[in-house]
């Protein structure tokens, strides 16, 4: 019965919007967060970095990697949304390749889930740019699955030599009826 509740709240909310520069800002521009984590160890890491409440439009995520102790031997990174029963892919589960990868690299979600983050390696200058379906990947919209704690995860994977490396990771997004990203 509280979740019917909740519900009539958003619709009344979403019905009786102010329109205040504060509300207009909300959104349309949305919420800027971040924030680093330390990444080590062998075999597959997973952490849970943020908390979905309700319903949020990502606008745009990456990350960009801050500290590299070893980095030699990262053969996959990718994120994921996880209820605590299902794993729905923000990207692809075969990962980017990030061995080698020093301070300053940048990787972001610019297309389908079913590909993998693109990478600007900081070893020389470099360009991304998406050719095909130029919007896709941005934004998308995801979902807390009904009153149970949903999480976006980042997962790592090694095959035979720790990783120790931090990286901040960002994420804009715009709540759509009091929806919300926290990091945890």
């Amino acid at each position: 019965m509280s979740n019917l509740r909740e519900l009539n709240k958003l619709i009344t909310a979403a019905k009786t919007a102010d329109n205040s520069a504060n509300d207009m800002l909300t959104r349309g521009c949305g919420f800027r967060i971040y924030k680093e984590i330390t990444v080590g160890g062998t075999g597959t890491q997973v952490s849970n970095i943020l908390q979905v409440t309700g319903t949020v439009a990502i606008i745009n995520q990456f990350a960009i990697i801050t500290r590299v102790g070893t980095l030699t031997n990262l053969t996959g990174v990718y994120a994921d949304i996880w209820d605590g029963t299902n794993a729905v892919p923000l990207t692809s589960a075969t990962g980017a390749v990030l061995s080698g990868a020093t301070v300053g690299t940048f990787f972001t979600k610019d297309k389908i889930a079913s590909e993998v983050y693109s990478i600007n390696f900081s070893d020389e200058c470099r360009m991304l740019e998406t050719t095909d379906a130029k919007k896709a990947g941005r934004p998308f919209s995801i979902t807390q699955k009904n009153a149970t704690d949903t999480f976006i995860r980042f997962h790592s994977i090694t095959t035979d030599a720790p990783v120790d490396f931090d990286v901040e990771i960002y994420f804009e997004y715009v709540p759509m009826d009091g929806g919300t990203l926290t990091f945890l």
